[in-house]
């Protein structure tokens, strides 16, 4: 079956090669390989053209544009990613109409999204770097089928969304073995939720967590005193306006401290965003008192009303801070040890907003995750889904459904 899945991808490769020349090929392909392998702040026209074997002017001859090669590139993606979701479905199929136990699966789910963000990275990092709707129209698609076929089609905009969420987080390689079980143990805790509404046994994550947070590697420069107050307007600029925000002069400006002494302290762009990205991580993922968030009681509906109204009307900062964290540490040796963490972060917002849907219940730490990861799908939607409000709001109650108590 996997090299029939192989060989569904390499028919949609060789499709797409024979409606562009030689030098268009290799500039589409060198860019799908940069944004699996290179990390964001570093992409750029040069690396793009060094990876392509390709002369500087090639990509305005062939494509007129970056963002034209950015199209193109995602339009080839997208085609593979279909074909790819195809063959997953049709190899799946024998499972239809099969009573399959929860633990089978929360075994297919991981698999498969195990296998989309490390067997087909380039296509998942594609999606990542490049989102629309058509990506997100064919993701809901895929795992709306693939719900039915494992008999979880009520759950289908859950499932959805939760694989958007988890696919997102499954991208950050930190210690493959371990990531790998903690994505089981994410997906077991909710298939059983769904199934029969109660906690599993956590076992992977505290362990996971503890060894993230010692292996936890702290900028030496993030600590400096004449660094915090610029650290800080740099973590501020990149949840708002993303990597292109985070510039020297930009920081300066919103610290309130001249351009010099921006560049004597942190020198380079790179230990800029080096010191910006464990700011924004320690301020969102770690940051508030879980003891007077807890103190704070919603009935669940108005808890589910208030978080809708967050993520759908783009209230919820922290997500996009989320979003930023991961797409510059997916790549490069300088954030390795940050995966590890911001994989198995503490979630004290989180936690409070799905014990408020609990009806006071105290989750787990992984039907935390869990929920996050929908939310973050639900989130993926609201932005890039191109839905009208009645129906990105029926799908979102819809997904959220099971934890309201």
């Amino acid at each position: 079956m996997l090299n029939n899945i192989e060989d569904v991808i390499k028919r949609s490769q060789l499709a797409r090669k024979n409606v562009l020349n030689a030098t268009q090929t290799r500039l589409v392909d060198a860019l799908l390989d940069v944004w699996r392998t290179v990390p964001a702040d570093a992409i750029s026209v040069r690396t793009v053209v060094q990876k392509a074997a390709a002369a500087q002017s090639s990509i305005h001859y062939h494509f007129g544009d970056m963002e034209r090669l950015y199209l193109v590139a995602t339009r080839a993606a997208l085609s593979e990613g279909h074909a790819w979701m195809e063959a997953q479905l049709t190899q799946l199929g024998a499972f239809a109409g099969e009573p399959l136990p929860a633990a089978l699966q929360a075994s297919l789910i991981a698999s498969i999204i195990a296998e989309w963000t490390a067997g087909q990275r380039r296509l998942a990092m594609a999606w990542r770097h490049a989102p629309d709707a058509e990506w997100q129209a064919a993701w809901d698609g895929f795992w709306s089928r693939l719900a039915t076929i494992i008999g979880l089609g009520e759950h289908a905009d859950c499932l959805a969304c939760f694989a958007a969420g988890e696919a997102a987080r499954h991208l950050l390689v930190w210690n493959p073995p371990l990531d790998r079980a903690l994505l089981e143990e994410t997906a077991s805790t909710l298939t059983l939720w769904l199934s029969e509404q109660r906690f599993v046994a956590e076992s992977v994550r505290p362990t996971y967590r503890a060894l993230a947070k010692r292996g936890y590697d702290m900028p030496v420069l993030h600590l400096d005193l004449p660094g915090t107050e610029i650290a800080n307007a740099a973590a501020e600029l990149l949840a708002e306006q993303g990597h292109a925000g985070v510039t020297f002069r930009a920081v300066a400006t919103r610290a309130g401290v001249t351009l010099g002494k921006v560049i004597h302290v942190f020198g380079t762009k790179s230990a800029l965003l080096h010191a910006a990205l464990h700011n924004l991580y320690e301020r969102e993922a770690l940051g508030g008192d879980p003891d007077q968030l807890l103190a704070r009681k919603l009935v669940p509906e108005a808890m589910l009303d208030r978080l809708l109204e967050a993520v759908i009307e783009r209230h919820q900062p922290v997500l996009t801070a989320y979003d930023e964290i991961e797409r510059a540490i997916y790549n490069g040796d300088d954030h390795a040890s940050l995966r590890g963490l911001v994989r198995a972060m503490d979630d004290p917002s989180g936690t409070w907003a799905l014990r408020q849907m609990l009806g006071g219940i105290p989750p787990s730490a992984s039907l935390v995750a869990a929920f996050s990861a929908i939310i973050r799908g639900i989130g993926y939607r609201a932005v890039h889904g191109g839905l009208d409000e009645g129906d990105l709001q029926f799908g979102a109650r819809t997904a959220l459904r099971p934890f309201l108590l």
